[in-house]
């Protein structure tokens, strides 16, 4: 199998600009087209999932509110009964006194317990009652909030299939890139597939021709192998569309390969500079033996291996190595 370097950049344009979904973010065009093909679903589970816990949040709040209103209850009836007894005691003590000092001194603890039974009596479930006032609140905020906390929890989803929506073009061009490097998978072994190569060069580069300067370049592939290098430009275009944007395409194309020579140009003498062959994949369709230009050939993802091997080799492993070192500093 092919040695691959790289991702579709399409696919990792829509990934950078995806947002974690239940916890996990989207880490593969499978795992793209998935959501944005089940979007609805998506959103209508994840609604029901968000609800689904927050009632079992509120219930649990509800009962943890009842046992702490129990104990309360429980605890200061019991503590009732204790200071009662305590100020009960004191009294027979101030009765049955043999003095009137003593009589005096028990008289002052009831007088003292007496004006302190309120507190002696709640104050042990302080905690407890604060406790219990964290619950009622947070229960009641979970109540009024609801929808807000749903509407949170699924805004990633829905965040996300507005960015999907809004670049719609890298998605389409993502499907297209990935059936080619599926299509490329199948290459054999002493073949590498670099995808979406960026060039940039300090200085601009001049294109004469064209009268331009390149500061950079992106190619979607790069196959290097036996049969030669190849560059690869991904089109999930209508097949008319293919034939009304030649002018483009050719430009395009044309430009991606001068900025891969003088990329290459920096490492090899410029008479040993390998080889470059221009290849368009029309995801959608093209007629056979199709060409822009000369030098631009036009063919579909499952004819693309066939093009690719049936070649004459061109390159020695020395020769591919090389190449493959070359341009992987540049992925």
């Amino acid at each position: 199998m092919v040695v691959v370097h790289g991702i579709s950049g399409s696919t990792q344009y829509l990934l950078d600009g995806l947002k974690p979904v239940d916890g996990r973010s989207l880490g593969t065009f499978e795992d793209i087209h998935h959501f944005y093909s089940n979007y609805t679903g998506i959103l209508t589970e994840t609604e029901a999932a968000v609800n689904a816990q927050l009632d079992e949040r509120i219930a649990g709040l509800s009962d943890t509110e009842v046992q702490l209103d129990t104990r309360i209850q429980e605890g200061i009836a019991r503590r009732t009964a204790e200071v009662d007894t305590e100020i009960a005691e004191l009294r027979t003590k101030s009765d049955n006194a043999a003095n009137i000092l003593a009589r005096w001194g028990y008289t002052v603890k009831c007088w003292i317990a007496v004006s302190l039974r309120s507190r002696h009596i709640t104050r042990p479930f302080n905690a407890l009652k604060s406790e219990l006032c964290g619950v009622q609140n947070e229960r009641a905020m979970l109540i009024l909030k609801r929808a807000e906390l749903v509407n949170k929890e699924c805004g990633n989803i829905i965040a996300n299939h507005a960015f999907i929506a809004d670049n719609l073009s890298f998605y389409i061009g993502a499907i297209g890139e990935e059936a080619v490097i599926t299509a490329l998978s199948r290459l054999p072994d002493e073949y590498h597939l670099f995808n979406d190569v960026n060039l940039r060069f300090h200085p601009p580069i001049h294109w004469r021709e064209m009268n331009d300067y390149i500061k950079s370049s992106q190619i979607d592939h790069i196959v290097v192998g036996p049969t030669g290098l190849f560059v690869v430009e991904t089109k999930n275009w209508k097949f008319s569309d293919i034939e009304k944007k030649s002018d483009k395409l050719v430009y395009q194309v044309r430009r991606s390969s001068l900025a891969l020579w003088y990329y290459l140009r920096k490492n090899y003498a410029r008479n040993d500079v390998p080889k470059t062959r221009n290849v368009i994949v029309s995801v959608q369709g093209c007629r056979p033996g199709q060409r822009l230009d000369p030098h631009i050939d036009i063919t579909t993802p499952n004819r693309l291996c066939e093009y690719i091997t049936t070649r004459a080799n061109t390159l020695p492993t020395g020769a591919v190595d090389r190449l493959v070192a070359v341009i992987g500093r540049a992925v």
